[in-house]
C-alpha cells in the first residue's frame, strides 16, 4: 500500500529529528491516521497502537509515501515493517519502522535518516545537546545516547552531516 508523496518542510523534518526526548513524549493522536488503518487490514492488531504511535511521530499523513511491508500470516503473530520517504529543498530523509509482536504486547524500533546542509559540530551543539553521552566511532562517525532508548549517529558528509536517528519502544 502506498499513500501519496508529501514533500515536508526542512522545519518539520527537523522538529521531528531534533526531539532529543524521543517518542515516549508525544501526545496521543485522536484520529487514526492511513498507515495505522492499513495495518489494521492486513491483520497487524497487536501493534496496532504501536503503529499509530510511531507513524503519527514521523509525521504520516495521507499525503506521506509509505511503503508497507505485509507480514507472513499470522499477520497478528508476525513482524510488520515500513519504509517512509521525506523530501524537502534540497533536502533528503526515509524513516524505516519494524513491529514486533510478542506474548507482552508489541516492541517497536524506528530509524530516521536526514541529510542536512549543517556541519555535524553545529547539529551536535543545537539539535542534540541535551543528549549527553558521546561516543566517537571513528573521526568522521559521532554516537549519542541520552536516558531513553534513543541514539543519534552523525556522520560527516562533505560540508553536511547525515543524521541516523534511532528509537526502540518496548
Amino acid at each position: 500500500m502506498r499513500f501519496k508523496y508529501r514533500v515536508l518542510t526542512l522545519a518539520s523534518i527537523c522538529a521531528c529529528f531534533f526531539s532529543s526526548f524521543g517518542i515516549a513524549q508525544t501526545e496521543p493522536e485522536q484520529t487514526i491516521n492511513p498507515m495505522t488503518k492499513a495495518a489494521v487490514q492486513m491483520g497487524v492488531l497487536t501493534c496496532s497502537a504501536k503503529v499509530q504511535q510511531v507513524s503519527t511521530y514521523l509525521g504520516v499523513t495521507e499525503d506521506t509515501s509509505v511503503a508497507l511491508r505485509r507480514p507472513q500470516n499470522p499477520a497478528d503473530q508476525n513482524s510488520f515493517s515500513v519504509a517512509m520517504a521525506v523530501s524537502t529543498d534540497g533536502t533528503t530523509g526515509i524513516a524505516l519502522a519494524e513491529f514486533y509482536p510478542s506474548p507482552a504486547g508489541c516492541k517497536a524500533a524506528y530509524t530516521l535518516t536526514v541529510n542536512l546542509p549543517t556541519p555535524c559540530a553545529e547539529l551536535r551543539n543545537t539539535g542534540f545537546a541535551a543528549l549527553g553521552q558521546e561516543t566517537a566511532l571513528n573521526d568522521t562517525i559521532t554516537a549519542l545516547s541520552g536516558q531513553n532508548n534513543m541514539r543519534v549517529f552523525l556522520v560527516a558528509a562533505g560540508e553536511g552531516c547525515t543524521a541516523i536517528k534511532t528509537e526502540t519502544l518496548e
